[in-house]
């Protein structure tokens, strides 16, 4: 599928708006409609057993809410040591950082989960249980915390925006520092200057005329030196003479975007979900006839969900295709030792510390009823093996900062690697998640 994404992209049939519009469709459509209705949903089946809600086990697996921050905490503790031992710049760590940090948590994980799931049979844990449910719970919190850390890891440097401050003060653009204080930076200055040529002016070149009368007048205006330095010096500066944008403005940025529809859809989900009746009016929970009075509704946000992973997967090619057409800057290069040591901690580092913490927790920590144990663990390892989230180009884009094309290339030289390292740690946690 991925394939044919990059295929479309290379023919020219799909451009930038191209992929821009099957992104938002993502986004906005289909995965939203695919964690609704695998939340809401109750087999048809005719069968006269009770319908299985997602929601009889919450309070076993509360734990999915929080496991991002483990995820997080861990890739943020492996890209740093990544960073030192392939000697990355200063000014590349964030990114470093970043790539490990925050994995592909959306896309990608519900294609391998949905491809895991219908390989099993129905008689088994993971065949019965779609570990999608699961996957739902976690990424309620998953987007704050990448949006939110991500956001502010990959903010400009003070040093960096202080330097392009000096090549653009009257810069629009927003680079961490106040735009109002900036320009009020830059008028002073102007005002100071204007002030000083014309004082040397009236002291070197006599006034001669009507117009240079005027002149004289309007210089009369302009604010004094003293006065000039007192306001400026108002202006609230770090030490090296900009604003720092605070952990709590970027906190308050991030939650809007944090808040997307996929976030939102699990959500409703699980409200309707925890309300039988509510349930009953998009499913049939009593004989499961598909006679329910939303039936049809959800029949047809049943299948529009279905179209996410195609719709991901051509959204890979495409974006592999891109970033392999990309020619580096020497702004944005990354060197290849610093990309080796980002693929060795993300895609083997993190699957082993997601596999190794997932057995510790199995036998000594948790307990997990069987009935699920088995989708509940493949969740909570399958988030740490996959590559950094195509998430974190749009926020280094978001940031003006110089690491897109790097940032670009680390992830492609991932999704290069993936079919190998990724493979084996997909069958890694299938056999890990069966033994129990």
């Amino acid at each position: 599928m991925a394939a044919a994404g990059f295929y479309l992209h290379r023919r020219q049939f799909v451009g930038a708006s191209g992929k821009k519009a099957l992104a938002r469709m993502s986004q906005q459509v289909t995965i939203p409609c695919l964690f609704f209705t695998k939340i809401v949903d109750c087999p048809q089946n005719f069968s006269a057993d009770k319908c299985p809600s997602f929601t009889d086990n919450l309070s076993d697996v509360w734990v999915l809410l929080f496991w991002p921050v483990y995820v997080v905490a861990c890739g943020l503790l492996v890209g740093e040591m990544a960073a030192r031992i392939s000697s990355t710049p200063k000014r590349q760590r964030p990114s470093v950082l970043a790539a490990c940090a925050f994995a592909n948590s959306t896309g990608l994980p519900i294609t391998l989960l949905t491809v895991i799931h219908s390989n099993f049979p129905l008689t088994s844990e993971i065949g019965k249980v779609d570990p999608n449910l699961f996957l739902s719970v976690y990424l309620i919190l998953y987007p704050v915390l990448q949006w939110g850390v991500g956001g502010w890891l990959l903010s400009p440097s003070e040093s960096d925006t202080y330097q392009d401050s000096e090549m653009n003060p009257l810069s629009s653009k927003d680079s961490g520092v106040d735009l109002e204080s900036k320009n009020s930076e830059a008028a002073s200055t102007m005002i100071e200057e204007l002030s000083l040529k014309n004082i040397l002016e009236q002291h070197t070149h006599p006034r001669t005329n009507t117009t240079n009368s005027s002149l004289e007048s309007e210089d009369d205006s302009v604010l004094p030196r003293e006065n000039i330095t007192e306001q400026a010096e108002t202006i609230p500066k770090h030490s090296n003479g900009i604003s720092p944008r605070p952990f709590k403005e970027t906190i308050l940025t991030a939650l809007p975007k944090a808040f997307q529809p996929p976030v939102i859809a699990a959500l409703v989900g699980l409200f309707i979900s925890a309300f039988i009746p509510l349930r009953g009016i998009f499913v049939d929970l009593h004989d499961r006839d598909d006679d329910a009075p939303l039936e049809w509704l959800f029949d047809g946000l049943q299948l529009i969900g279905q179209a996410a992973i195609p719709i991901n997967m051509c959204i890979l090619g495409i974006n592999l295709s891109i970033t392999s057409q990309m020619k580096p800057s020497p702004s944005g290069y990354v060197s290849g030792k610093t990309i080796a040591a980002i693929i060795v901690a993300k895609m083997i580092i993190m699957p082993c510390i997601g596999i190794l913490t997932a057995i510790v927790l199995k036998n000594y920590i948790w307990n997990i009823p069987d009935a699920i144990d088995g989708p509940f663990y493949l969740v909570l390892m399958i988030v740490t093996i996959t590559p950094t989230a195509n998430t974190v180009m749009v926020m280094v884009e978001l940031s003006d900062g110089e690491a897109k094309e790097g940032m670009a290339r680390i992830i492609c030289m991932q999704y290069t690697v993936a079919p190998v390292l990724l493979s084996i740690s997909v069958m890694l946690i299938v056999q890990v998640a069966t033994l129990w």
